[in-house]
């Protein structure tokens, strides 16, 4: 009998490869959906599965838990988010109050094309904490980061340190902040840019930086 070519194993494991993929997507497609529709605690893993045209061992086979599931969508909104665009635009500036306005509508087009799944979080159960943990620990990175590109520029006010400036970004970044503002306030995308541009270089540039 003979055996398969390696080009034909090839082949086939790419085909493997190429549906699993198709499945993965369409799974975290129709997770979506219902999370939006229906809120995460709502949600079954059968619902899911049906949604997606899969059968819901297939949706344990491929996540592992709902959780999981939920976790994949929160990775896939921050690596969707234009974040190549973003960064690479603040990679190329120099003025600090320009870096935090990019910042700013960075944050304001992350927020708002996402805050259903976002908000996930004050759902989930002590099954996903660590979903919640992980996002964070992304965030404080990127954060650290910026607040480092700022500090490359000697922009920092004196006196602060990069630690706490991070902190106060963090803190003025939040999800919460943002849901208060144009939820719970009303206000315009372009009106909440606006103020949290000019309230991070309140709090942590030397009022000399350029601007």
């Amino acid at each position: 009998m003979a055996h398969p070519s390696r080009a034909t194993r090839e082949y086939r494991s790419a085909v493997r490869e190429q549906r699993a993929a198709q499945t993965r997507a369409a799974i975290l497609d129709a997770a979506r959906q219902l999370f939006r529709s229906g809120g995460f605690a709502a949600t079954t893993v059968n619902a899911i599965a049906e949604r997606a045209g899969v059968s819901a061992p297939t949706v344990y086979a491929t996540f592992g838990s709902k959780a999981s599931v939920a976790r994949a969508i929160v990775e896939q909104i921050e690596e969707s988010s234009r974040a190549a665009h973003w960064r690479n635009r603040i990679a190329h500036e120099s003025d600090p109050h320009v870096i935090l306005h990019a910042f700013a509508q960075w944050t304001a087009e992350f927020f708002s094309a996402s805050i259903p799944e976002l908000t996930l979080a004050s759902e989930l159960t002590a099954e996903a904490s660590t979903m919640v943990a992980e996002g964070n620990a992304r965030r404080r990175d990127a954060l650290t980061a910026l607040v480092g590109r700022l500090a490359d520029h000697a922009a920092l006010r004196p006196g602060l340190s990069q630690r706490e400036a991070v902190d106060r970004v963090w803190m003025l970044t939040g999800i919460e902040m943002y849901v208060n503002a144009v939820q719970g306030c009303g206000w315009p995308i372009a009106h909440y840019v606006s103020w949290l541009s000019e309230t991070l270089a309140q709090q942590i540039l030397d009022r000399g930086a350029t601007s």
